[in-house]
C-alpha cells in the first residue's frame, strides 16, 4: 500500500504534522461543510452557507506566521483543505467561480502557503475531497443519504462524469500551479474506486509529480490509512496517520473550553508513535487568518518538548512484538537504539531485560548526557530436567532531577541490532 518512491519515504519518519481546516464556514465558527446537512446542529440554508463565501476576507492572513509556528511546534508537514465539501476553492479554478480569487478574499490563498511552507522546510500537504455540494451535476447520481447533496437531486449519469472531469481538472491544476506538492489528502469517498476512476487519477496524479503520497480516502488507491479522530489499538501494519482535532471540531470555533490539554495531546504523540504512525494535529484558523491562542499554547509547549526529546520520536519504529514483556512503559527504537520514555520520576534503578547484546552506551536524548548503568545476568530455574533460565538485565541510574516534567527519554544504544525475546 505504501509509496515506493524514495522521494515519498520521508512519510514514516514524519511522526508529527499540522492540519488546518479554514474556509469561508470560519467566519461563524460553525463546522466545516456540514451545516449544509439537514441533520446538523448547525444547519444553515445553502444560499446562506455559500454566502459566507462573501464575508470571508482574512485580512490577516500570513501564511509565513503559519509556518513558521508549525516549524516551531516540531511539525514535519503541514496540509491545508484547499477544497473542503462544501465546495469552495481557496485556489484560483477556471473550474468554478466558487472560489477565493473570485469572492470574499480576491485572491490565491494556496499560492503563498506552499511557498511560505517550502521556505521553512516542511512537506506540502493538500487537502481535497471527492465529493462536492456546490456543483449541481455533483447531485446526480444515488449516494449515501448521509452526504447526499443539499442541491436538487436528478438522476443522470452523464452531468455527473462532466463533474468528474472538473474533479479531475482540479487536482490537475493543484499539481500544475504551485510547484511540488508531497501530499493530497482526500476525504469522504462516498463510492467505491470504479465510479472514481481511482486508478486512472492516480496515475495522472503521479505522472505530474511521481514523489506524491496520496491517503486511503481516494478508493484503492491509498498510499497509507486513516483513522480519524482514534488511536487504533491494534495499527495498521504499513503506513498510518491519525488526524485529530485540538478541540471538539475541525474548523474555528470560539469556545476555548473544549480543548485538550498539552499533556494529553503529547500523550498521544507518544501513543501513535509507539504504534509506528504519524499525528496529524489539527488547528482551525480564525476568520481573519490568525491561529486560536489556546492551538498557539499547545503547539509551543509540544514543540518545546520535541525540540530537547524529539529524537526518541522522529524517524523512529515500533519495537517488535515480544514476549516477555523488557520495559515497563512506552518504547520506540531506531536502529541499534532502543529509545525508553520515563513518564513517572524514577524511585529506583530503571529496568530493562532480556534483550539480546552488547550495550554500547546509555545517554539522555538532548543532552546526550551519559547515564550510569549495569548489566546482569541471573541464572534460575523454571522446572523440569532442563530447567536452567538466565535472565539478562540492564540496571540503568536515572536523577529525578534530570527528568521532563512529563517524559523523560532514555536513548540504549547496543553494539549491533538489539535481539528481541520471541
Amino acid at each position: 500500500m505504501k509509496a515506493i518512491h524514495p522521494e515519498a519515504q520521508w512519510f514514516d519518519e514524519a511522526r508529527f504534522g499540522i492540519f488546518l481546516h479554514w474556509g469561508p464556514y470560519s467566519v461563524r465558527g460553525i463546522e466545516a461543510s456540514w451545516p449544509l446537512m439537514s441533520h446538523s446542529s448547525q444547519h444553515m440554508k445553502v444560499e446562506d452557507y455559500e454566502n459566507l463565501a462573501d464575508e470571508f476576507n482574512p485580512q490577516s492572513y500570513d501564511p509565513k506566521e503559519w509556518t513558521r509556528m508549525a516549524k516551531e511546534a516540531g511539525a514535519s508537514y503541514i496540509v491545508l483543505t484547499a477544497k473542503h465539501h462544501d465546495g469552495f476553492c481557496l485556489f484560483d479554478t477556471e473550474t468554478t467561480d466558487y472560489n477565493a480569487v473570485k469572492r470574499g478574499p480576491g485572491r490565491d490563498l494556496i499560492a503563498p502557503f506552499v511557498e511560505a511552507a517550502r521556505e521553512e522546510g516542511l512537506k506540502v500537504g493538500l487537502y481535497f475531497t471527492t465529493i462536492d455540494w456546490h456543483d449541481p451535476d455533483f447531485a446526480t447520481i444515488p449516494i449515501s443519504a448521509s452526504i447526499q447533496s443539499p442541491k436538487p437531486n436528478t438522476y443522470d449519469p452523464d452531468r455527473w462524469w462532466k463533474f468528474h472531469g472538473r474533479f479531475v481538472e482540479q487536482l490537475r491544476e493543484l499539481l500544475t500551479g504551485y510547484g511540488r506538492i508531497d501530499l493530497i489528502w482526500f476525504d469522504v469517498p462516498g463510492f467505491g474506486a470504479d465510479r472514481w476512476r481511482s486508478s486512472e487519477v492516480k496515475t495522472m496524479m503521479l505522472n505530474l509529480q511521481p514523489h506524491l503520497i496520496i491517503n486511503d480516502r481516494l478508493p484503492g488507491a491509498g498510499d497509507y490509512e486513516t483513522p480519524e479522530q482514534f488511536v487504533p489499538h491494534h495499527p495498521p501494519d504499513e503506513w498510518w496517520e491519525t488526524c485529530m482535532t485540538m478541540n471538539h471540531q475541525w474548523a474555528y470555533h470560539p469556545d476555548a473550553s473544549t480543548y485538550k490539554s498539552e499533556i494529553t495531546l503529547l500523550g498521544t504523540l507518544l501513543e501513535i508513535a509507539t504504534k509506528g504512525g504519524n499525528l496529524l494535529l489539527n488547528v482551525g484558523p480564525r476568520p481573519d487568518g490568525t491561529w486560536p491562542e489556546e492551538a498557539k499554547a499547545r503547539l509551543i509547549a509540544i514543540g518545546r518538548w520535541l525540540s530537547r526529546w524529539g529524537e526518541g520520536i522522529y524517524g523512529t519504529k515500533r519495537v517488535p512484538k515480544h514476549y516477555p514483556p523488557v520495559f515497563y512503559g512506552p518504547m520506540t527504537t531506531k536502529d541499534n537504539i532502543i529509545y525508553l520514555h520515563i513518564l513517572d520520576l524514577p524511585r529506583s534503578p530503571i529496568e530493562l531485560r532480556e534483550i539480546g547484546g552488547e550495550v554500547r552506551s546509555v545517554h539522555l536524548v538532548g543532552s546526550g548526557q551519559p547515564l550510569p548503568y549495569r548489566t546482569e545476568r541471573t541464572h534460575g530455574f523454571s522446572g523440569g530436567v532442563d530447567g536452567d533460565y538466565y535472565v539478562s538485565r540492564l540496571w540503568i541510574e536515572l536523577d529525578p532531577a534530570d527528568c521532563d516534567d512529563w517524559n523523560t527519554v532514555v536513548a540504549v544504544e547496543y553494539d549491533g541490532k538489539p535481539v528481541w525475546p520471541g
